[in-house]
């Protein structure tokens, strides 16, 4: 059922034919070091798994923020499906630099990031890999079958997706679901002045009709998890993307986190 709609999801640019270097290698062990003199950003990532012998794993990095308890919101941030989503992977793994040096989003925060879930497409060389569109509860990628049960392991309440679009101008897109087991709420988190001035589009599904993405995993979830989709136009410089990522990414997560600590005293 769809609740308002002001633009459908986020379209997806053709392929660039461009193989994978080793830049994104790099930046990648950069970060970790980067994440190895920080107090409050961790990298810990999923695997290993194995693909024509070859040892991979899933980049994750974890933001912890001050006074984190097993009751702080979790939150999980992906990116990197396929080639054509370069600068959201870029943009990301700038976002989780930032918040390296400078841990600005506040306190009681558990956020993960998966800037780079293709592993085998985008840093093992396989151009052709793409998978926006693949099955999440019975995954044959061993990237999203290692997501699917740190989902379940975790428990995440929501889920924000970074992707790319052909468009002109940047979009959102947020998907809430009705789970038959989770437990479920009428409240709206998110409204369209969270996103202003990007185009947002509202969706609500039953757990059941959602095939594809992390919202699919629902009825193993002990809440039911909204999921955010981010689109950055493809033509942005990637500096451009970086600070318009970073900007609405730290508003929604502040919201979110606002949301919950003021639905407490209700």
């Amino acid at each position: 059922m769809i609740t308002m709609s002001t633009k459908s999801p986020a379209a997806r640019t053709a392929p660039s034919g461009v193989a994978p270097s080793t830049t994104l290698s790099h930046r990648l062990g950069e970060l970790y070091n980067l994440a190895q003199q920080s107090d409050h950003v961790f990298g810990s990532p999923l695997g290993p798994f194995f693909d024509d012998d070859r040892e991979h794993y899933v980049p994750r990095f974890v933001y912890f923020g001050p006074h984190t308890s097993q009751e702080s919101l979790r939150l999980a941030v992906l990116a990197g499906f396929g080639r054509h989503d370069r600068m959201a992977v870029q943009a990301l793994l700038a976002f989780i630099e930032g918040l390296a040096r400078d841990p600005d989003i506040g306190q009681s925060l558990n956020v993960s990031f998966f800037p780079v879930v293709n592993v085998v497409g985008l840093l093992g060389g396989a151009e052709d890999r793409d998978l926006t569109d693949e099955p999440w509860a019975r995954a044959d990628a061993p990237e999203i079958a290692l997501l699917g049960q740190e989902i379940r392991r975790s428990g995440y309440q929501g889920f924000v997706r970074v992707t790319t679009t052909s468009d002109a101008e940047p979009s959102a897109w947020v998907r809430s679901v009705y789970s038959t087991t989770a437990q479920t709420s009428e409240v709206q988190v998110f409204s369209s002045s969270d996103f202003r001035p990007w185009a947002v589009g509202f969706e609500a599904a039953s757990a059941d009709a959602i095939r594809r993405g992390p919202l699919s995993l629902a009825d193993e979830l002990p809440f039911a998890p909204f999921e955010v989709e981010l689109a950055l136009p493809a033509d942005w410089t990637q500096r451009t993307a970086d600070r318009a990522l970073a900007t609405k990414l730290k508003r929604l997560i502040v919201h979110y986190r606002a949301f919950l600590a003021y639905g407490q005293h209700l």
